[in-house]
This record gives structure tokens, C-alpha cells and sequence, in this order.
């Protein structure tokens, strides 16, 4: 099967129904991911040599018909000259080269249209694969939910006779415990020194964007 018939049929596939009907639907988000990863590298990898190939067909189209207004240039000549018979030879040379050159157009429009299609692939491809990132991190994030909810469970179950209140009130210090060590940690991360370098060299990053966009505006 083509690369592009085989990214039609990645595309076109249900994603939601997929994964839905997966018994592990994170691990079978990751397969398809990987499908469609190694078949974006392929697709890249197919534009750039059609591409290349389309630059050739131009080249010796270009070169060809060249070649059929020089013979064509040369049989005015030959005319001009009296000598219809070298005239006619010219224009046999010119005849060949023309057809040639039209050859190479024909190849051209079809290596266009062959590019073309690729670039499209490659767009669909790389827009399925976000969208299945997205799907992905969504499946995650409920049964991280649905992990903590067991756990919210089984925590009450073990508390007994405690009251709810004092269950809630547990809940919320580690919450706040959780918080407070994160922004801790936070205050620290800002205040390193590699934390300050880096903030530097993204200063100095927007800085040198900012002024190279003013001098192409002819603001500076």
C-alpha cells in the first residue's frame, strides 16, 4: 500500500470508538500514536523527495527547451542564409527537443499534483496526531479521577466512626499541606541561580526579537 493510502486509512479511523471499545485505551492510544509517528516521518520524508524530483523534472524542462529555440534560432538562421536543407535539419533537432521538453511538463504537473497530495497527508496526519494527544491526556486525566476517587473511598471506609467533618477537615491540611510545599518549592526554583539565568537569556531572547521586528517595521 502508498503512504498515502495508508494515512487515509489512519486518518479515517474512529478514534473514539477505538478507544472506547479498548480494553487498556491508554496503552491502545499509544499504539496508534506510534502508527501514526512512523508513517509523519515517511510522509516528511516523501514530500522532501518529490519535491526534489519535481525541481529536477523543472531542470531539465528548462534545459530542453532551451535546447528547441536554440535549433529554432538556428534554422532562421539557416533560412536567412539561403540553405533551406540545414533549415530543415535544425527544425527536426528543434522538433525533438520540443517534444522532450514537453514530456518533462507533463511530468511536472504530475509531480505538482503528487506533491500536492503529500503536503495535504501530512497536514491530516499531523492534525490527527494532536487531536490524539489530546484524547490521550484526557483518558489520564479520568483515570487519575477515577484513582483518586477509589481512594477518597476507601480512606472513609477505614475512618469509621470518625465524623465527616473531621474526615473533610484531614482532607483539607493535606491539601493545604500539598499547596504550601509547592509553592515552596516554587520560591526556590525562582530564586535559583540557573532559574535567573535562564530568565535572563529569555529577556535577552525577547529583546533581540522585539528590536529586529522594530527594524523591519522601520521603527528603530
Amino acid at each position: 500500500m502508498s503512504i498515502l493510502g495508508r494515512i487515509k486509512d489512519l486518518v479515517s479511523a474512529n478514534v473514539n470508538s477505538m478507544l472506547d471499545k479498548a480494553e487498556d485505551p491508554e496503552k491502545m492510544a499509544n499504539e496508534y500514536l506510534r502508527q501514526l509517528t512512523n508513517e509523519l516521518y515517511e510522509a516528511r520524508t516523501g514530500v522532501a523527495a518529490a519535491m526534489a524530483d519535481e525541481t529536477k523534472l523543472e531542470q531539465r524542462r528548462i534545459s530542453t527547451q532551451g535546447e528547441a529555440d536554440q535549433w529554432q534560432s538556428k534554422a532562421e538562421a539557416a533560412l536567412r542564409a539561403g540553405d533551406e536543407a540545414l533549415a530543415k535539419a535544425a527544425l527536426a533537432r528543434k522538433v525533438q527537443a520540443q517534444k522532450l521538453s514537453d514530456q518533462y511538463r507533463q511530468q511536472e504537473v504530475a509531480q505538482e499534483e503528487q506533491v500536492s497530495a503529500l503536503q495535504d497527508a501530512l497536514v491530516d496526519l499531523e492534525t490527527r496526531i494532536a487531536e490524539v494527544k489530546a484524547k490521550k491526556e484526557l483518558i489520564i486525566a479520568k483515570k487519575n479521577r477515577a484513582a483518586t476517587q477509589e481512594a477518597l473511598q476507601r480512606t472513609t471506609a477505614s475512618m469509621g466512626r470518625i465524623s465527616a467533618m473531621d474526615k473533610l477537615d484531614d482532607l483539607e491540611d493535606k491539601v493545604d499541606d500539598r499547596l504550601a510545599k509547592a509553592e515552596a518549592m516554587a520560591k526556590l526554583e525562582q530564586g535559583s541561580l540557573e532559574t535567573k539565568f535562564r530568565n535572563l537569556e529569555k529577556d535577552q531572547e525577547v529583546d533581540s526579537e522585539l528590536a529586529e521586528l522594530k527594524r523591519k517595521m522601520g521603527l528603530s
